[in-house]
C-alpha cells in the first residue's frame, strides 16, 4: 500500500488529474487510501489558513475516507533518530516531513508525493 503526502491530496482536492488518476486508481483496486496524522495536520492547517467552508468540508470528507496512520513512540523514535542521521550529515529537512517518513517507515508502507528533494534523503524510506 501507499501513503499519500499532503501535495498529493491537496493536488486531488485541487482535481489536479494525475493526483486524481493515482488516487482514483488506488479505490478502483479497492486499496486503502492511506495518509499520516501529520498530514492531517498540514491539510487542516491549510484550511484554517483559507478561512473557507468549502476547504473544511473538502478536508473533513477526504480525511473521513482513509485510514490515518498516527506518531506513535516507534514513528517517534524513528524519526528521532533519522533527525539526528540527518543534522550529523548536514542534510536537515523539516520535521514534520521526517516525522510523516518515520511514520510511513515504520508502518512498511511507502510514500506517494511529489516533494522528493526532501524525503530522497531518507534512504529507508520507499517513495513511488
Amino acid at each position: 500500500m501507499v501513503c499519500l503526502d499532503t501535495d498529493i491530496i491537496i493536488n486531488f482536492l485541487r482535481k489536479e488529474s494525475s493526483s486524481v488518476q493515482f488516487i482514483n486508481q488506488l479505490i478502483n483496486n479497492e486499496e486503502e487510501v492511506l495518509t499520516t496524522s501529520i498530514n492531517a495536520f498540514e491539510l487542516w492547517k491549510g484550511a484554517y489558513k483559507s478561512n473557507k467552508k468549502e476547504a473544511y468540508k473538502a478536508v473533513k470528507e477526504f480525511l473521513s475516507k482513509c485510514r490515518i496512520l498516527y506518531l506513535d513512540e516507534n514513528s517517534s523514535q524513528k524519526a528521532a533518530k533519522i533527525f539526528q542521521e540527518l543534522t550529523f550529515k548536514g542534510d536537515i529537512i523539516d520535521a514534520l516531513d521526517i516525522m510523516i517518513a518515520s511514520i510511513t517507515i515504520t508502518n512498511k508502507e511507502s510514500l506517494k508525493t511529489n516533494n522528493k528533494k526532501h524525503f530522497d534523503r531518507i534512504k529507508e524510506l520507499k517513495l513511488v
